[in-house]
């Protein structure tokens, strides 16, 4: 029976990766809230139908995956300079960066709004769709959104990433 309970409480202390290298704190939620927003940006994707609009839509994409590992690798160096287990945002230049991995993470989610509008343009028109889905400008605010994460991800006094 000791040795069933010893097994038991090993299983339980180990510990996954993620949780190894971006904690449980702040730094794992805020890479975990940009991870998502990658992540429904791509399912929104896979509804517009192949067209210029889709491969708009698709370099942004492959630019946000880009930056996931770019934020990623920030939050790894954050989480091993101030050590997070809480809710609690570190102060000085850590929380200045927090606060841009904070804002890229929201701009990623408006990315996939920007792809949730064009696509449903493309569905929608009164020529069903065919004159947004042939304008890859329709793509236009997501790629704004998407710039705008590239800079606050790459922004000069950001942690390196490894």
């Amino acid at each position: 029976m000791a040795a069933v309970r010893r097994r038991l409480r090993d299983v339980l202390a180990r510990r996954s990766p993620d949780d190894l290298e971006l904690g449980q704190g702040v730094w794992r939620r805020l890479h975990d809230r940009f991870r998502r927003a990658v992540d429904r940006y791509h399912q929104v994707l896979e509804g517009v139908p192949a067209s210029p609009l889709r491969d708009a839509l698709e370099v942004c994409g492959a630019r946000l995956a880009a930056c996931l590992d770019e934020v990623r690798a920030a939050c790894a160096a954050e989480q091993a300079a101030h050590p997070s287990g809480g809710l609690e945002v570190p102060g000085g230049e850590a929380g200045q960066h927090h606060a841009r991995l904070s804002r890229s993470a929201t701009l990623a989610a408006q990315a996939g709004e920007a792809a949730t509008m064009a696509r449903v343009r493309a569905r929608s028109g009164p020529d069903g769709g065919a004159a947004a889905l042939a304008d890859p400008g329709g793509a236009a605010a997501a790629e704004r959104a998407v710039a705008q994460v590239e800079a606050l991800v790459r922004e000069p006094g950001s942690p390196p990433a490894r």
